[in-house]
């Protein structure tokens, strides 16, 4: 299980949808080797920032698939508010069977539970979709996350408040953590 991993130096790690690179500069400083660090995106102009900020790591602009990793390649998988930028169910089953592809043992996603009422370019991905996604793994979820439009107005005010309504609170909750595991 990826919370048992204290050494993330010898993981060959993917981050789909790495935008700037930001998620795979974390996972470098708690200890990822930059040659093991692979992120791909659809805007090139995301691309070209993360190679400038990071140029030790692998950055790639795709626009489809397949993903350009061979089978079983990636020992972790991740993608962050991916999922739910994906409106077409086939498209969505189409990534999924491509990360399914290239990874290993483990697949972290962080995405929208909760379906924006005013943004009609995202869609909430509730574990019931995981699961149609990833059938053959092993779902782990948690969610996080307190409503952007109530951070906005508590934390200000007061963060030991936000940040326990997060916490009591779990209804007000609109991100989920899944951890998958290879079954």
């Amino acid at each position: 299980m990826l919370a048992k991993w204290d050494d993330l130096s010898d993981k060959q790690i993917l981050d789909i949808g790495c935008g700037a690179g930001g998620w795979l500069r974390t996972l470098q400083e708690w200890g990822g080797e930059p040659e093991h660090l692979h992120g791909i995106d659809l805007l090139e102009d995301r691309i070209a920032q993360a190679k400038k900020m990071s140029p030790q790591i692998d950055y790639q602009a795709i626009s489809g698939w397949p993903i350009p990793f061979t089978e079983q390649s990636m020992d972790l998988v991740t993608a962050n508010t991916v999922f739910s930028s994906i409106l077409d169910p086939e498209a969505r089953l189409g990534l999924a069977k491509e990360m399914n592809r290239v990874v290993r043992s483990n697949i972290l996603i962080y995405d929208f539970r909760i379906s924006h009422p005013k943004n009609p370019d995202t869609i909430g991905i509730r574990k019931n979709e995981i699961r149609r996604l990833f059938p053959n793994f092993k779902i782990h979820m948690q969610t996080l996350t307190l409503a952007p439009p109530i951070q906005r107005k508590l934390a200000p005010l007061s963060p030991l408040l936000a940040y326990a309504c997060e916490v009591l609170l779990p209804f007000l909750r609109t991100h989920a953590v899944y951890l998958l595991t290879r079954e």
